[in-house]
């Protein structure tokens, strides 16, 4: 039988006592030194243990400070509103409307929505919170012929729910494109970050099951609090 590499077995503990609650979001452990001592292991085995802990999101790294045990991460599987995706991972969702405005949007936005000249937008500056803290901040322009009689106070709940129970869009599909940057001034504001923090930048534009081009969002998320998972799949032969 093949001997399990000692890393690994340290590396399940820690997992373990995550999963068990005995140790919680942003509690810290024990240096690499005092691990080693603990557990009669090297530094080395243990720096690897934690270090793909690290990698995997479990654990994170405050320079000068130590390790913590992250928080628990809410994880955007399909289409589905932020408000469900955070009910289901047991927090208590809410907006935050920063901004509200109609008129023209940016060019590459009126592109991507297929805008007619001088076609108007709704655009709302948004953030997204999960037990009050800040998980996201979002840019969404709406076209005005989709949610007519749009109004601030509207956008302070699910637009997921909005549009598909108010408007009777029902949401069919949505282009995403997901990558990697460090928080920018605006993002350490509204997500109260360390700027140069990273986070993920996620840019979509959701369709409805007719066809229709609904609405552009433009979203930032603390990477330590929300992930995307995707399936990719080989196309039909």
């Amino acid at each position: 039988m093949k001997k399990v590499p000692t890393y690994l077995k340290l590396k399940e503990e820690i997992l373990q006592r995550i999963a068990s609650g005995e140790l919680v979001p942003g509690q810290r452990l024990p240096s690499e030194r005092d691990l080693a001592e603990m557990k009669g292991l090297s530094r080395m085995t243990v720096r690897q243990a934690l270090s793909e802990l690290v990698a995997a999101g479990a654990l994170y790294r405050e320079q000068g400070r130590g390790t913590f045990v992250s928080a628990r991460k809410m994880q955007q599987r399909n289409i589905a509103s932020f408000s469900e995706t955070v009910r289901q991972r047991g927090f208590n969702p809410d907006t935050r409307v920063l901004g509200f405005a109609v008129g023209p949007p940016p060019e590459d936005v009126a592109r991507r929505l297929m805008l007619p000249p001088g076609g108007e937008t709704y655009r709302a500056l948004r953030v997204r919170l999960a037990d009050a803290t800040p998980v996201a901040v979002e840019e969404v322009f709406i076209p005005l012929h989709i949610c007519p009689g749009l109004t601030r106070d509207d956008l302070k709940g699910s637009l997921y729910r909005l549009i598909t129970d108010k408007y009777g869009h029902r949401i069919g599909s949505v282009d995403s494109s997901v990558s990697a940057r460090l928080a920018s001034a605006r993002d350490q504001k509204y997500l109260a970050v360390p700027r140069g923090t990273p986070v993920l930048r996620v840019l979509s534009l959701y369709y409805s099951t007719g066809g229709l081009t609904l609405y552009d969002e433009r979203a930032v998320y603390r990477s330590d609090m929300y992930e995307y998972n995707i399936r990719i799949s080989t196309p039909p032969t």
